[in-house]
């Protein structure tokens, strides 16, 4: 008995999906390869990607991982346990993509400021390609409107200090909005949250402000709180035998960068600062305990507070401290322990500019 015809209006229909539906999953399936070839090629031959599946309106990778170059100091210069990108699907294909969203979750990136100086290095290979370009991607590029960072760990590893010191900030979460990928031009901003763990206390830090990486300017306002002093002893004591037995430091900073040179007023609060040292001398001074010019210089809450501007080329290891008279007589004493807070000051700035090259370090790929 032949069929009635909405019945085969009906059947025309059902097939004609099924055919456009098989051809969608077929689609998904080839951009997916595609795809995760070209995130492969992006962070290198050797790089690893566990996962990666496009839904309705994101794209998944998971088990992202970065090989270290030679003579890397940590395992990896980046993982990343999960990225959730939502793109503007209508953009995809095309030259320019516009992305609203990146999610980035449990991840971990690490920099190292050289010896000799002359800047960060985060992920060289990457971030040297995303410059240049390749062939395919010259002309490629991204409108990324948000990067959501959550629980991230962030690792600096100073080699003007030595070839393993680091500062490890964990917890890191907040965003960093309006970027362009691979150049990074244009202004980005950023807010950014995190800890620093110590043998006693746990520390936090906070950074928020604007960067533009390809013009090497930012301004950004940094607030530390309660962070161990004893973390960051090499950048404090300078050619003596003391050393930090107890005491926290607060730092309130705001820092103006342009043409890579910062200026950097601020205020250094240290608070219970005990030397291992305690019952000796101050420096040219043989009769007068230690502890009797640190009781002198601290106020009723045992909290010495120094307010200072700091001016140098972040590329430079060398910084220099504008002194006001409280300043000079405050940072006399404390030197005459052996004590120096240039440095102290300069690795946190160091640190903030790690932070404004996460997203430079994740576009890239």
């Amino acid at each position: 008995m032949p069929l009635p015809r909405a019945a085969k209006w009906l059947l025309s229909i059902v097939g004609s999906l099924l055919v456009l539906i098989a051809l969608a999953v077929a689609g998904m399936h080839f951009a997916a390869r595609s795809l995760k070839d070209n995130v492969l090629r992006a962070l290198g031959p050797e790089s690893e990607i566990s996962g990666l599946k496009i839904g309705f309106t994101s794209i998944i990778i998971t088990g992202i991982r970065v090989p270290p170059p030679k003579g890397w100091p940590a395992a990896d210069p980046l993982r990343a346990e999960r990225v959730v990108i939502r793109p503007d699907l209508r953009q995809l294909l095309s030259r320019k993509v516009y992305i609203n969203n990146v999610t980035i979750e449990n991840a971990y990136i690490s920099a190292v400021r050289p010896k000799e100086g002359g800047g960060l290095k985060v992920l060289p290979g990457i971030m040297s390609k995303a410059k240049k370009g390749d062939a395919d991607d010259a002309t490629r590029t991204a409108e990324i409107a948000e990067v959501e960072l959550d629980s991230c760990t962030v690792e600096l590893f100073d080699q003007t200090i030595s070839s393993r010191q680091k500062m490890r900030v964990d917890s890191v979460r907040g965003t960093l909005t309006d970027i362009q990928a691979p150049a990074m031009e244009g202004r980005s901003k950023l807010d950014l949250k995190g800890v620093i763990k110590g043998p006693v206390h746990r520390g936090t830090i906070a950074v928020a402000g604007w960067v533009e990486i390809a013009r090497k300017r930012s301004e950004t306002t940094t607030t530390v709180r309660n962070v161990d002093l004893s973390l960051f002893e090499p950048y404090l004591i300078r050619k003596t035998k003391a050393g930090i037995d107890q005491g926290t430091f607060n730092l309130d900073l705001k820092a103006h960068v342009q043409n890579n040179v910062v200026t950097a007023p601020g205020t250094l609060t240290l608070n219970g600062l005990k030397l291992e040292t305690g019952e000796g001398t101050f420096s040219g001074l043989s009769n007068i305990p230690q502890r009797a010019v640190l009781g002198a210089l601290a106020d009723e809450k045992d909290r010495i507070t120094l307010e200072f501007e700091l001016k140098g080329d972040l590329d430079n290891p060398g910084f220099s401290l504008s002194q006001g008279l409280g300043l000079k007589l405050g940072t006399a004493l404390l030197k005459g322990f052996g004590l120096g807070f240039e440095g102290l000051i300069q690795a946190f700035l160091v640190l903030i500019r790690t932070f404004g090259l996460i997203p430079g370090a994740f576009a890239g790929a």
